[in-house]
């Protein structure tokens, strides 16, 4: 190994000498770089090498490069000699080595690749490039990345194109290639009719230029025709290519071709197609959009296409008012369905809730929330009986609004899985109640309801507690009694902690807490709360009573 290690610093003196000589590192310089050399070969030279070995050899060489170039330039001399590429050749030849230990490192031949962009290594990076994918054929962003070179900094389109080609054969599913070399073609149409104009080869030659097939865009729709044969039936994969064709200027004979495959037989009843299509063809035209709203609504049976049209609409009547009456012609015509769903009730209560029709809205609904299609627990369904409820209360009819809310509630199946939703809208129902001054009946939801809601449920009830005035003890002994303080219940405790004053009741609380973290990892969580309380016994009584007015003051009242 020593001899090895000597053959290899042996190489080093001319290029070293020469350092020395022009002065751009003094003798303990040269001195210090050799023995730190020295060390690294003999690390390469173990039997276990790791990677990180030739990491923080690289790092090295790399920060005595910079220094190195850093000198050079101060120093401004322009003759040549040895050392000029000596460092830069030793990095290299470190990344080689380090590449025939772990060829099957991707991010290691990243880091390679990116070393001779930055110091412009031309004649290295297709030979690495070629080496890499070799090794990593099924790498799509290692093939993207090589193509990317050999267009944009080697000027070869030739060779970008042989590549992407290439890499279509061994990843013929990969979306992300087609749209990726449909781009490269459009790049290069542009680059070529600037050509022209910078030239000022237009004129004469101008309708010979649009005839000519490369100008035309036939490249890139041929590429779009390949892709849709190897990935059908994916509306947004198409919506990717005209998405790329928005990025460069005279692509409309192109965005009309891959238009017309979305009026394929295969998606006459697809109902993302017709709103892709017509999203799309906002920008040149209203009137062609809309009519291929209508064109799906005439051929895509059920209520999704009303939903997505209404949705489309909403958002198309707020930047342009002067279309409220086609949103009101397809509100009227979601109305006439039999089978509604509960998202297409809610879009248009909600369009009636806009212009302020809140008794007919609440005639509708009521009209269509008894269907059995409407009884299944769908985060639309709850949401329509918290709408129900919230016109009910704007109509003054709180009864109405009660009696609707526990409905909601008797329609929703309870579980672990319960959504984000569904704990929403009990809190809501907790508030209504509790502004009627239903405290009675606050108490029995909370028997009805299961996790997680029910921690929001006794959260919003604790705040209301707190914003009376009324004394937490007596909330948190009714929980404890009645649902026996389990995990699900930690922050509705430190909730009763934040607002409670009394020293007795404080200690009560904290007992809980610790039972509720019985749970934890090794006893981990306890021990926590153990320090957490004795850190609060220790604090002056005056201290913690202005914090607990400060928490107090900062709840919102129901």
């Amino acid at each position: 190994m020593a001899d090895a290690v000597q053959q290899v610093m042996d190489t080093m003196v001319p290029a070293l000498r020469d350092l020395a000589d022009k002065q751009i590192f003094n003798e303990r310089e040269i001195k210090g770089l050799v023995n730190k050399r020295r060390e690294f070969e003999y690390l390469l030279r173990r039997q276990a090498v790791r990677k990180s070995d030739f990491l923080l050899y690289l790092t090295f060489e790399l920060n005595l490069l910079k220094l190195y170039t850093l000198r050079v330039s101060k120093l401004k001399k322009t003759s040549s000699s040895p050392s000029d590429h000596h460092i830069e050749q030793h990095i290299h030849l470190i990344f080689r080595r380090g590449l025939r230990k772990f060829k099957s490192d991707l991010n290691f031949w990243m880091q390679y690749i990116d070393f001779c962009k930055k110091n412009e290594s031309q004649k290295k990076l297709s030979s690495i490039y070629a080496e890499a994918l070799q090794i990593h054929p099924k790498d799509v962003s290692l093939w993207l990345s090589a193509a990317s070179w050999e267009y944009f900094s080697n000027s070869s389109i030739k060779n970008a194109r042989t590549l992407l080609q290439r890499s279509l054969r061994v990843n013929s599913t990969s979306p992300n290639l087609y749209v990726e070399y449909f781009k490269l073609e459009l790049h290069y149409i542009q680059k070529l009719r600037g050509r022209r104009e910078i030239l000022q080869l237009d004129g004469v030659k101008s309708k010979k230029m649009m005839e000519d097939e490369t100008f035309s865009g036939a490249v890139p729709m041929i590429i779009f025709d390949q892709a849709i044969e190897k990935i059908n039936d994916d509306v947004e994969f198409r919506f990717k290519f005209l998405e790329a064709c928005s990025t460069f200027p005279q692509t409309e004979k192109i965005e009309s071709h891959i238009l017309s495959s979305l009026e394929h037989s295969s998606f006459k009843t697809n109902v993302s197609a017709y709103i892709a299509r017509a999203s799309w063809l906002l920008n040149t035209s209203i009137s062609s959009s809309l009519k291929v709203l209508n064109s799906g609504l005439s051929n895509c049976p059920g209520p999704e296409i009303h939903e997505e049209v209404l949705i489309f609409m909403s958002s198309l009547v707020t930047s342009n008012p002067s279309l409220s009456p086609h949103h009101l012609t397809y509100i009227n015509s979601a109305k006439k369905l039999n089978a509604k769903s509960p998202k297409l009730i809610r879009l248009i209560s909600e369009y009636k809730i806009l212009k302020g029709q809140y008794s007919e809205t609440k005639n509708f609904i009521l009209k269509e929330i008894d269907n059995d299609r409407l009884k299944s627990p769908e985060t639309d369904t709850i949401k329509l009986y918290d709408i129900l409820a919230s016109i009910c209360y704007k109509l003054s009819d709180e009864t109405s609004g009660i009696a609707v809310l526990e409905k909601g509630l008797n329609s929703i199946s309870w579980g672990l899985n319960d959504s984000k939703i569904k704990g929403e809208y009990v809190q809501r129902v907790i508030e209504y109640m509790l502004i009627s001054g239903l405290e009675d009946k606050v108490q029995n939801i909370l028997k009805k309801i299961e996790l997680p809601s029910i921690e929001l449920g006794l959260r919003t009830y604790l705040r209301y507690v707190i914003s009376e005035n009324k004394p937490v003890k007596d909330i948190y002994e009714y929980v404890v009694n009645e649902f026996g303080g389990g995990s699900y219940c930690i922050n509705f405790f430190r909730d009763c902690l934040d607002a409670e004053t009394e020293i007795i009741s404080r200690r009560r609380i904290w007992e809980s807490i610790v039972q509720a973290e019985g749970g934890g990892e090794g006893g981990r969580n306890v021990k926590r709360v153990l320090e957490e309380w004795e850190r609060d016994e220790e604090e002056e009584g005056e201290e913690r009573m202005a914090k607990i007015i400060r928490i107090r003051k900062s709840n919102v009242v129901v």
